[in-house]
Parts: C-alpha cells; structure tokens; sequence
C-alpha cells in the first residue's frame, strides 16, 4: 500500500516557496519529487495574491495541498493549514468553519483547480 502512494504522490513539491518570495523572485517555479519543474504563471499568483492578506503572503507557501479526506460519510477532499484552509476558502467564496481545515467537494475541487492549477497539488492519503 504504501508503495502505490508513493508512486501517487511523485508529483509533490521537493520544497516550497513562499507567495511573497515567488512575486518578488523572476523565478516562479518549484520541483518535483518525479524530477520535473512546474513553472506557476503570473496570473495565478495575482489570484492566491488577492486573496491573502499581508501576512499570509508571507506565510504561504506553494504548492498548496488539497489530499484526500476519509473522515466522513461520502468521500472528499480537504485543505488543511493555518494559513492555506482561509485563502482557498476566499477564492472558492467559502467559509472556514473548523480552524486550519476546509473540507472540498468535486465542485470545489473543479473550481479552485481552474483557477489556480499550477498553485495546487493533489495528495493521496490512505
């Protein structure tokens, strides 16, 4: 099992960059564990970057995670982290109801996913 979500999770970052230090950086790329780069466009960074407030521009880091969520009844997906939970909450137009945790749906998922596709990684939790 846990080779299977390894070969799943090959697309995660090798390591993570703040918002701040990607708009003020002409390098808005990151790595993958696989070996390829993911080069993030300016657009998408204007997005997360008008969705953040001063100190979440400097704590966000990319790629945001968005994994897989067993807790409840039907399948989903959440985003979790102090600072990542509300600004994807912002761009998807939603309400943070447990502190550092927001639970997405397929809708969801397709939505933030068409906005940002660079600025989001999926994860495959067991």
């Amino acid at each position: 099992m846990s080779s299977i979500m390894r070969d799943l999770n090959s697309n995660l970052a090798v390591s993570k960059r703040t918002l701040s230090e990607m708009m003020d950086s002409d390098d808005r790329t990151y790595r993958t564990r696989d070996g390829s780069t993911v080069e993030i466009p300016e657009e998408q960074l204007r997005i997360l970057w008008d969705a953040c407030d001063d100190s979440q521009r400097i704590s966000l880091r990319l790629p945001i995670y968005v994994s897989t969520d067993i807790t409840g009844e039907t399948s989903a997906w959440k985003v979790d982290g102090r600072v990542e939970a509300p600004v994807v909450a912002a761009i998807l137009g939603k309400r943070v109801y447990k502190e550092g945790y927001l639970r997405l749906y397929h809708p969801d998922l397709s939505d933030l996913r068409r906005k940002i596709p660079d600025c989001v990684m999926i994860v495959f939790t067991p």
